[in-house]
């Protein structure tokens, strides 16, 4: 036999640990003599299939919601994890998918919800199993014990189970050193780890997964707080419009003002949206005027170009303050424009009465066109005007 067709090693050190358990137990009486817990009688035989009672659904259904979310999280990090591992895709909709029809099944033999396990994963893959056709293997010997093997594993220790388990899940505790990784690629991220991981040890699986889902919507909501509105300048000899923070030349162009917004409008972010909208415009609230930023050319502001692109959605409260926005650029004697808005974020703007401020023709499908546009309306002739950024 080649070296590469050979069984596993994990497969060749479980299988002897658990006969050799098994018989030492047997002979020298361990389970009587130290009270070592052993397997025990396993149940034989295979249920028979048997409606559940609906009438025990409202006293079950609230611990029913939490273990479907568990259960269905592990399995999906899982799969994450040993796809990105051996390079393949998943498909978390067919997942949950498979999920529901199983246990859909499963509850007709009273089985318990089906989960992936961390430890029984990881002893497949160390057994070498690659497809499908692995877990149709496990399924077969799972039958072969419930139906006729039972009762050779009535001495086998519980300790050696916990060992081979334990074993299994030694790679995983490996991903521990991947952590100065993290920390140095993503600190949120790091820290969405740590707090989940403590959660779970201190509290349980299902408490600790709460916690690290609300942590992490926490920190995306506070990270959407944190995004500046850019100033950008045209690129000299380019169509592109780049941020003027960069170390580039690039060209501004008196009177008109490009600002994108890389971020999603909604009822968390409206009022940082009006505030750096003030900031960039020059806009006060009656008559109080509004502090210039540090890139903005002395001439007022005649036209402004909103990039949109990084609006990826706008919620009513998001989408009211646009519109007012667009009012009081109106009334400011600010042209306003907007460009390349998606299909969503401009159906919510336009419920929300954008229309009855601007124009069709005030929205573009792309920066350049708007500036385009823009230069067009400023009635310049040329470049030699701009303010140059180095």
């Amino acid at each position: 036999m080649s070296p590469s067709r050979l069984p596993p090693t994990s497969l060749l050190v479980s299988l002897p640990q658990v006969l050799l358990a098994s018989v030492l137990c047997f002979t020298s009486s361990l389970d009587t003599r130290y009270n070592i817990q052993i397997v025990g009688v396993l149940p034989a035989g295979f249920p028979h299939p048997l409606l559940p009672s609906l009438t025990e659904l409202p006293g079950i259904l609230a611990d029913s919601l939490p273990i479907a979310l568990v259960t269905f999280a592990v399995s999906a990090s899982l799969a994450s994890i040993y796809a990105d591992k051996y390079s393949y895709t998943i498909d978390s909709n067919q997942e949950l998918l498979a999920h529901g029809v199983s246990n859909l099944i499963s509850s007709l033999f009273s089985c318990f919800p089906n989960s992936a396990t961390l430890a029984t994963t990881s002893l497949l893959v160390d057994a070498g199993g690659n497809t499908q056709l692995a877990g149709l293997f496990s399924c077969g010997v799972v039958l072969l014990v419930l139906l006729w093997l039972g009762p050779f594993f009535y001495y086998l220790p519980k300790a050696v189970l916990a060992c081979i388990n334990i074993s299994s899940m030694r790679q995983m505790f490996f991903q521990m050193q991947e952590l100065p990784q993290l920390w140095r690629i993503s600190r949120v991220d790091f820290a969405v780890w740590m707090v989940t991981w403590v959660a779970v040890v201190t509290l349980s699986v299902d408490l600790g997964l709460a916690v690290g889902v609300v942590f992490s919507m926490m920190t995306v909501v506070c990270r959407t707080q944190r995004v500046q509105c850019l100033a950008l300048g045209l690129a000299e000899g380019t169509e592109l419009y780049r941020p003027l923070r960069e170390s580039r030349k690039l060209l501004q162009v008196p009177g008109l003002c490009v600002l994108s917004y890389p971020t999603p409008l909604y009822f968390g972010t409206r009022g940082q949206f009006r505030r750096v909208l003030e900031w960039h415009l020059g806009l006060g609230e009656r008559g109080k005027e509004t502090p210039k930023p540090p890139d903005a050319v002395a001439e007022p502001v005649r036209v402004v170009v909103l990039d949109c692109s990084g609006v990826t959605f706008a919620d009513a409260a998001g989408a009211r303050e646009v519109v007012q926005l667009a009012c009081r650029c109106r009334d400011a004697g600010i042209h306003l424009l907007l460009a390349q808005c998606n299909a969503s974020v401009l159906g919510t703007l336009t419920w929300a009465g954008l229309l009855d401020t601007v124009t069709p023709g005030q929205l573009f499908v792309s920066v350049q066109d708007a500036a385009a546009h823009a230069l067009e309306r400023l009635e310049l002739t040329g470049p030699k005007n701009c303010t140059v950024w180095v």
